[in-house]
């Protein structure tokens, strides 16, 4: 959203209205913790683990803090918990297996692809399929829009309807693609940065 802010402030009324996966859930967390373990929603610290850097400044943007609580405190990127985790020597092939901290402990197929590049487009691709065709996906064949390619397109068909999509991985291939739409070059339906 800052670069976005700061690059291309026409494009701004494009972006998605929905907080991002990060911001959710620490919202989500901060409306829902404390009356079910009994603390103050002040002395709830939600962490969040992530690739990008950029999650470290949308952490502390104001409109994501209500009454000067923040939905999320900190945030480590997925290179700095690694670090943390061989620095305090965790094996993680001597560990045993543990279940899911309650009540957060259920999860679905699109939770878990949301923490890849191309993740959230493929569950707003999957929601959309079954919104259209009114029926429930097993293992919907879509094309291949995660993984850490600079830009991936795809075009994929729901009930007649073509839908164009691009994944973007990085600012730079994100700058070179949003001047693209900017020209009319280039007509999508969701970018994913």
């Amino acid at each position: 959203v800052k670069f976005a802010e700061q690059y291309f402030p026409d494009l701004l009324p494009n972006l998605s209205t929905c907080k991002s996966p990060q911001q959710m859930l620490g919202a989500g967390c901060k409306a829902t913790l404390p009356s079910e373990m009994g603390i103050p929603k002040e002395n709830l610290v939600v962490v969040s683990i992530m690739p990008c850097t950029a999650k470290k400044f949308e952490a502390k943007r104001p409109e994501f803090a209500e009454g000067g609580v923040p939905e999320v405190d900190h945030v480590l990127t997925t290179q700095e918990l690694a670090r943390m985790i061989e620095e305090a020597g965790f094996r993680f092939k001597e560990l045993e297996p543990e279940s899911f901290d309650m009540p957060l402990g259920f999860k679905t197929g699109a939770g878990v692809i949301f923490g890849n590049s191309g993740g959230v487009s493929e569950a707003v691709l999957r929601y959309a399929a079954e919104t259209v065709t009114g029926r429930k996906l097993g293992n919907p064949d879509f094309p291949a829009v995660r993984g850490e390619d600079g830009t991936r397109f795809a075009t994929v068909a729901l009930d007649g309807v073509q839908l164009k999509l691009a994944v973007v991985h990085g600012l730079k291939n994100a700058r070179a693609l949003a001047e693209k739409v900017r020209r009319g070059e280039c007509e999508l339906d969701l970018i994913e940065v």
